[in-house]
């Protein structure tokens, strides 16, 4: 993404405008683990009706009919660049009552400037709060693990090989289940400046989340860098009778808040003694969850 507060979405997949609200309150109740369910993404195309309006008269012969010109429907296309920022409608600073603040500081927003990102603990329930360099607040509850608070990271998830300007970075949340697995979920700012947690492309609109498991079967996020971009997949690996392992993997990407699936790759690798680590944590994504 090229621009002040722009935000992007560079990566190699194709995705869907599906440009989500700036109000988490509505949304955040449900979730849903991701690598269980496959989203159904439905596009609506825009038709163009032309209204013709003709004069009859009594002709001599029968007058020659033409066909209307066929209408041509231009694909759909995600747009690279954001809309011109506008306050979040949401936006409130950080609650006194807030506790178990962590803050870090990165782009968000495609302005080059460094927000700052906190995420705390209220009434029990983990929030992320947004707080933009240019201005602006917002903030979103992200009900997952079994904790009250959340850990956060960035992730240059759309990152862009010699972009003139860096796309802004995403933010990561870790909630802490059980003893060797947690639960991950992805933010980023909607068109309308509010930091929000991504959403599966459904009707329901629910969370995506995805489990990160170090016990069989083993569940995680994988990075693969190629040519300039940096794909991300959902991973399971499950152990063949024979020794082997079935892997699964759930390519997607985003568009804004909202996540596209792409086609589910499914594969067989022979026995590997560190196949824990290749598909049950974090691999190649600048963090390890489990050494």
């Amino acid at each position: 993404m090229v621009g002040g507060r722009t935000l992007a979405t560079a990566c190699t997949v194709a995705i869907v405008l599906a440009m989500a609200s700036c109000d988490d309150s509505d949304n955040s109740s449900g979730s849903s683990v991701a690598s269980s369910v496959v989203a159904t993404s439905t596009t609506t195309a825009a038709t163009t009706t032309v209204e013709i309006t003709s004069t009859t008269e009594v002709p001599t012969t029968p007058a020659p009919t033409t066909a209307p010109a066929p209408t041509t429907v231009a694909p759909t296309i995600a747009p690279t660049t954001a809309p011109a920022s506008t306050a979040c409608p949401t936006g409130t600073p950080l609650p006194g009552a807030a506790t178990n603040l962590v803050g870090i500081s990165g782009d968000i927003d495609g302005d080059t400037l460094n927000d700052v990102v906190t995420s705390y603990s209220l009434d029990g329930v983990p929030h992320v709060h947004a707080t933009l360099a240019a201005g602006g607040d917002s903030d979103a509850e992200v009900p997952i693990g079994n904790a009250d608070t959340v850990s956060i990271q960035f992730m240059d998830f759309d990152h862009s090989l010699g972009a003139a300007v860096p796309p802004p970075v995403a933010v990561l949340a870790i909630g802490p289940t059980k003893a060797g697995t947690a639960v991950g979920a992805f933010l980023t700012l909607t068109p309308k400046y509010c930091i929000r947690v991504w959403h599966n492309n459904t009707t329901d609109d629910t969370l995506f989340t995805f489990r990160i498991s170090a016990e069989p079967i083993y569940q995680g996020l994988q990075c693969d860098g190629a040519a300039g971009s940096i794909n991300h997949s959902l991973t399971t690996a499950e152990q063949n009778p024979g020794g082997d392992w079935a892997v699964t993997l759930q390519p997607f990407g985003h568009n804004f808040t909202t996540v596209e699936l792409h086609p589910v790759q499914n594969i067989t690798v022979p026995y590997d003694p560190d196949i824990q680590h290749e598909y049950g944590d974090l691999t190649s994504c600048g963090i390890t969850l489990f050494p």
